[in-house]
């Protein structure tokens, strides 16, 4: 870990917005572990560059998600370049990341993971909701067909194309994939999507018939979660659970 501490010089190249922005998307990787959410080295949250329309920060490849602070993330631009850190780029991470950022104005966070919950889902036709906080997630989940490892540049604009409108994305055979306005946002919309896949496959595991439901009753559901923006209320709480544990993050 030695070689990863925060340079205390860092803070004062970024401007107050990018900053803070940092700090978030520390924040957000230190959770993706907490919560099971992480797979070693593997998976990737980006946040765009406050200020810019095609830059975005991602974590330097190689880190372990409790490594990641502020000051260590790397700034990409929309071909791949490093503008400020280290040259250690993961490829795959670029490639889904990059195209939602160029496309989807207001995907400012992306967030990719392999969480073991609810992956073997990734395998199945569709997401089956059955529980209740599930349904904020109804009619807000797409499906991007599994094409191999993802380092193919033009793969890049196709995921952007499947994630569209939705909050989510299932990449078949492979993760997922969430976005958001606010850390928060991409953060919980994660939470509930692997939760909802996790129940799914829990509840299919039993063999039991599945209670049937009126998709008139998911609809209504739908929109009267949009009263509460996921994150608005989670994400301060999830803050403060980050800062008791290790402050580090946000250096």
């Amino acid at each position: 870990m030695a070689e990863f501490k925060h340079a205390s010089s860092a803070k004062p190249r970024f401007t107050q917005a990018e900053w803070q922005t940092r700090v978030d998307l520390a924040a957000m990787h230190r959770l993706a572990h907490l919560y099971g959410y992480d797979d070693i080295v593997w998976n990737h949250i980006t946040a765009r560059v406050p200020g810019s329309d095609h830059h975005f920060l991602m974590n330097h490849f190689g880190l372990h998600n409790t490594e990641i602070t502020a000051s260590n993330l790397i700034k990409i631009d929309e071909h791949g370049n490093v503008l400020d850190g280290p040259p250690e780029v993961n490829t795959a991470g670029f490639v889904i990341h990059r195209g939602i950022h160029m496309t989807i104005p207001n995907a400012l966070f992306v967030f990719h993971s392999h969480a073991p919950a609810g992956l073997a889902a990734t395998a199945i036709r569709d997401v089956v909701h059955l529980v209740q906080d599930s349904s904020m997630l109804y009619g807000k989940i797409g499906y991007h067909e599994w094409e191999g490892l993802s380092v193919d540049t033009d793969e890049s604009l196709r995921i952007a194309k499947h994630m569209e409108k939705n909050k989510c994305l299932i990449m078949r055979n492979h993760g997922f994939l969430t976005v958001g306005e606010t850390p928060g946002e991409a953060f919980m919309n994660m939470h509930y999507l692997v939760r909802a896949c996790a129940n799914m496959l829990q509840a299919a595991a039993t063999g039991l018939p599945l209670a049937e439901t009126d998709p008139a009753m998911w609809e209504k559901a739908a929109q009267q979660y949009e009263a509460f923006i996921p994150g608005k209320y989670e994400w301060p709480a999830l803050v403060r659970q980050v800062e008791r544990i290790d402050p580090s993050y946000k250096y």
